[in-house]
């Protein structure tokens, strides 16, 4: 196989991709599990100070619905069903949604690192 500068590498095995990611992901547990960590804070935030309200009937969420609302800010999608009421929890959905860029980028991060590794180590296999 040649890539764009014309050199050949060794072909890439998906369980070889998927061992590396591991090793990625796994020597970034620590950062991974901190960001989780703020996430579930951020949101016992949001559920406790913020009084986050159905935006339908104006009635307060339950903390699952706090919890979705918070998943949701995080990754960035942002449905506005549920919406917060208090400048905190403005200030924590903002927040969460930081989180989330640093949460999916540091995921991504890994991901090349690991196709990286992959093809580095099938070229010294061949």
């Amino acid at each position: 196989m040649e890539n764009a500068n014309g050199s050949a590498h060794a072909p890439l095995k998906t369980r070889h991709v998927v061992a590396e990611l591991s090793r990625a992901l796994g020597r970034l547990r620590a950062p991974i599990a901190f960001l989780f960590v703020l996430y579930l804070l951020l949101s016992v935030v949001m559920y406790d100070f913020g009084g986050p309200v159905q935006s339908t009937s104006g009635s307060p969420c339950s903390f699952g619905e706090a919890l979705y609302f918070c998943a949701m800010r995080a990754i960035t999608i942002g449905y506005r069903y549920i919406v917060p009421t208090t400048t905190v929890v403005h200030i924590d959905s903002v927040s969460l949604g930081v989180l989330g860029i640093l949460l999916v980028s540091t995921v991504a991060a890994a991901a090349v690192r690991g196709v990286h590794e992959a093809i580095q180590n099938a070229d010294t296999r061949r």
